[in-house]
C-alpha cells in the first residue's frame, strides 16, 4: 500500500485528501505545517509526499528547499498543492525548486488520482543542484523566494484578519467535501444513479414499510438486450454513451417516490413504492411502468453521429408484509427478467415461484450432468429392430444416465438440457464411441457380428465443424464394418442447413456409414431436398403409429410415407410398434421393419445379447 503524506494546515483539506486517497488504497499521514512534515517523513519515510504552500511554522516553499537538500528525502516525489488565486510564478518558483507537480485547489478526484499516478510512475524530477553563495541565479531566485513569501505572509495576514468572514464558507466547503465523499460512495459515477449500495439501502426500508402497511411494492430489474454486441462492435465508450441516454430516459418514466438505480454493467433496477392493495391491481400499476421504460428504450438513439437502436427485457417481482430478504428478492426479480430473454427479448415477465423451483432443479441437474460426464455415469441400452419373421437386423442405441442417488434417468429428463448447455457435444461423442465399440466386441460373434447400430446425432453436434473427421477418425481407430453404424438425423436438424448436410453426409457415407431420417413426418421435408439426400432409411414416427388405427388421417400418412420410401429405394422402419394389429397393418402395406416394446423394451447390453441368443436359438 502506497504511503502518502499530506501537508496541510487546513482541517477540512486533510479531511478532504485523506477521505479520497484512503478510498483509493493509499495508507495516508498528516502534518500541519513543514516543520512537523519533516520531522515525520524522517521518521517514517513516505512514498510520495503532497504539500500546501502557505502554512505557518513553515510554509511548503522552505519545506521543498529542506526536502531536495535532504539525501534521504529527495528522491522522493513532491506534490504541490495549492488554492486556485496563486499567481504564475508560484508554480514557476514550486518547479524551479524541484517540486514533481503543482495542482490547483479545488481539483477532481479523478484527476487528482490520476495525476498521483502520473507523478509515481514517472518518478521525481531531478532535485537542482545546491549552489555556489555567488551564483547570480540563486540570488535571483532566494530574493524571488522572499519577496513571494512576503506577499504570502501579506495576504495570510489579511485572510487571519478576515476569518470570522470566512468561517461560514470554510464551513460549507467541508460539508461540500463530505458532500462528494458520499456522493462517491453511494452514487454511480457514469450515469448519477444510486448505485448498488443505495439501492439495497432504500430496498430494506422499503420492505421496512411494506411490512407495516397493506400497499404492494414492486422490484423492476432491467437489462439491455444486446449490449455486449455494442460494446464489441462499437467499443465501451459508446457503449457508456448508451448507458448515460438509458439512465435519462428512464428517469422520465419515474413517479414521485420511486427510486432507479444502476445495479452495473447494462443492469438497472427500479422500486415502485405504495402500489395497490388489490395484487392484480398492484401488477397492472406495475406493468404500466414498465411497457413505459421498454416504449422509451426502443427510441432511436445518436451515439456520436452513430444511429442506434435498442431493447430491454424486464424482470418484475411484487412484494407486501412478506419475510423476504433484499437478495432474494434481487434474484427472484433477476429470474423474471431471464423469462422475458427466454421469451423473445423487449418485454416484461413477472416472477412465478414455480419457475424459481424449476429454476433451481434446472442448476442442480446441470451441476450433476458435468459430474456425471467426468464419471462416466452413463449407460447404453439397445432396443431391437426386427422384420416381420422375428428376425433382429439392428438395434438403436439409447442413451441413459445412471445417477448416483436418483437410479436411471431417462433421457426426456436431461437430453433437451444438455442441448441448451452444449453438453450433448461431448454425451453424443460418448455414445458415438461406445457404439462403435460395442460393434468391434460383436464382429466375430455370428448372431451379432451382421447387426447395425442406429446412433441418433443432435444438431449441435452435427454442426459441430469436427463432426465428419470424429467420426472417421472413431471408424479407422476401431477398425469396424463402416456400413454397421447408422446416423439418426431429424428433419429439422437436416433442413436448418441443406448444404451442409449434403457435404457432411456425402463424406460419410463414402467411407460407408449409412442414414437414417428418424421421426420422419413430424417436419417439413421437401420431397426435392429428401431426393438429393443420401438416405438409406426413413423411420416413420411413433406418434403415427399409436394413432393409425384410431385416425384415418394418420394411416394415411404412414401408407403414404412408405409407398414414397419404396419408390425412391429407401428402406423404411416403424417406430413405436406395440401391437399386433399395428404390425400387420405394417407388413399388409410393405414396411418391412419394426421396433417398439412389441419385440423389446430398450436393454443393457448384456440383457440384449441373452435376448438375442434365445430368439436365435428359437428360430
Amino acid at each position: 500500500m502506497t504511503h502518502v503524506l499530506i501537508v496541510d494546515d487546513k482541517e477540512e483539506n486533510l479531511y478532504y485528501l485523506q477521505a479520497l486517497l484512503t478510498g483509493n488504497g493509499y495508507l495516508v499521514e498528516s502534518a500541519r505545517h513543514g516543520a512537523e512534515a519533516l520531522t515525520k517523513a524522517r521518521q517514517n519515510l513516505p512514498q510520495l509526499v503532497v504539500s500546501d504552500l502557505l502554512m505557518p511554522v513553515m510554509d511548503g516553499y522552505t519545506l521543498l528547499r529542506h526536502w531536495k537538500s535532504d539525501a534521504r528525502l529527495k528522491s522522493i516525489p513532491f506534490i504541490v498543492y495549492t488554492a486556485t488565486y496563486t499567481e504564475p510564478e508560484d508554480e514557476k518558483l514550486a518547479l524551479s525548486l524541484g517540486a514533481d507537480a503543482f495542482i490547483l485547489k479545488p481539483s477532481e478526484p479523478e484527476d487528482f488520482i490520476a495525476r498521483f499516478h502520473e507523478v509515481l510512475s514517472k518518478g521525481v524530477v531531478t532535485a537542482p543542484e545546491v549552489p555556489n553563495a555567488d551564483d547570480n541565479e540563486h540570488s535571483d531566485t532566494l530574493k524571488d523566494y522572499s519577496v513571494i513569501l512576503i506577499r504570502k505572509l501579506e495576504e495570510k495576514t489579511l485572510q487571519l484578519e478576515e476569518a470570522n468572514r470566512f468561517l461560514q464558507q470554510d464551513i460549507a466547503r467541508r460539508k461540500e467535501a463530505e458532500d462528494k465523499i458520499q456522493h462517491l460512495a453511494y452514487y454511480d459515477l457514469l450515469t448519477n444513479l444510486p448505485n448498488r449500495l443505495l439501492l439495497i439501502d432504500r430496498l430494506q426500508h422499503t420492505l421496512a414499510v411494506s411490512a407495516r402497511h397493506l400497499n404492494h411494492g414492486a422490484l423492476l430489474f432491467i437489462d439491455l438486450d444486446h449490449f455486449k454486441t455494442l460494446n464489441d462492435t462499437k467499443g465501451h465508450s459508446v457503449g457508456d454513451l448508451l448507458l448515460i441516454e438509458v439512465a435519462k430516459r428512464l428517469q422520465t418514466c419515474m413517479r414521485e417516490g420511486d427510486t432507479l438505480a444502476r445495479l452495473g454493467g447494462d443492469e438497472f433496477v427500479v422500486i415502485l413504492q405504495d402500489l395497490s392493495e388489490d395484487p392484480s391491481q398492484a401488477a397492472i400499476q406495475a406493468e404500466t411502468v414498465s411497457a413505459k421504460i421498454i416504449s422509451v428504450i426502443n427510441l432511436p438513439y445518436y451515439l456520436d453521429s452513430y444511429l442506434h437502436h435498442s431493447s430491454a427485457s424486464i424482470g418484475i417481482c411484487l412484494f407486501r408484509n412478506q419475510a423476504i430478504t433484499v437478495d432474494e428478492l434481487l434474484k427472484r426479480a433477476d429470474i423474471a427478467m431471464y423469462q422475458a430473454k427466454n421469451s423473445g427479448r423487449n418485454t416484461l415477465r413477472f416472477y412465478d415461484p414455480t419457475m424459481q423451483a424449476a429454476l433451481e432443479a434446472r442448476t442442480a441437474l446441470e451441476d450433476d450432468l458435468r459430474l456425471a460426464i467426468k464419471e462416466n455415469q452413463f449407460r447404453l441400452f439397445y432396443q431391437m429392430q426386427v422384420d416381420h419373421a422375428g428376425k433382429v437386423h439392428g438395434a438403436e442405441a439409447l442413451i441413459r444416465w445412471q445417477h448416483p442417488q436418483k437410479g436411471l434417468v431417462p433421457p426426456l429428463q436431461f437430453i433437451p438440457l444438455t442441448e441448451e448447455t452444449g453438453q450433448i457435444i461431448p454425451i453424443g461423442k460418448w455414445v458415438m464411441e461406445a457404439a462403435c465399440k460395442q460393434i468391434k466386441s460383436w464382429e466375430n460373434d455370428p448372431i451379432t457380428r451382421d447387426l447395425q447400430i442406429a446412433v441418433n446425432v443432435s444438431a449441435c453436434q452435427f454442426h459441430d465443424p469436427n463432426f465428419v473427421y470424429q467420426v472417421s477418425e472413431m471408424l479407422s481407430r476401431y477398425a469396424i464394418k463402416t456400413s454397421q453404424l447408422k446416423l439418426e438425423l431429424t428433419e429439422s436438424l437436416v433442413l436448418d442447413n441443406v448444404e451442409e448436410a449434403i457435404i457432411k453426409m456425402h463424406a460419410l457415407r463414402d467411407v460407408g456409414v449409412r442414414f437414417s431420417m428418424d421421426d420422419f413426418g413430424t417436419g417439413f421435408s421437401s420431397l426435392s431436398y429428401l431426393t438429393k439426400l443420401p438416405l438409406d432409411q426413413l423411420k416413420i414416427d411413433q406418434s403415427f403409429i399409436r394413432n393409425m388405427s384410431m385416425n384415418d388421417r394418420d394411416a394415411v400418412v404412414v401408407q403414404t410415407i412408405i409407398g414414397m420410401a419404396n419408390n425412391l429405394g429407401i428402406e423404411v422402419i416403424a417406430e413405436g410398434v406395440e401391437s399386433e394389429s399395428q404390425r400387420a397393418f405394417l407388413e399388409k402395406h410393405k414396411c418391412n421393419l419394426c421396433q417398439g416394446y412389441l419385440f423389446s423394451q430398450p436393454l443393457p447390453v448384456s440383457d440384449f445379447e441373452t435376448k438375442l441368443k434365445s430368439m436365435y436359438e428359437s428360430a
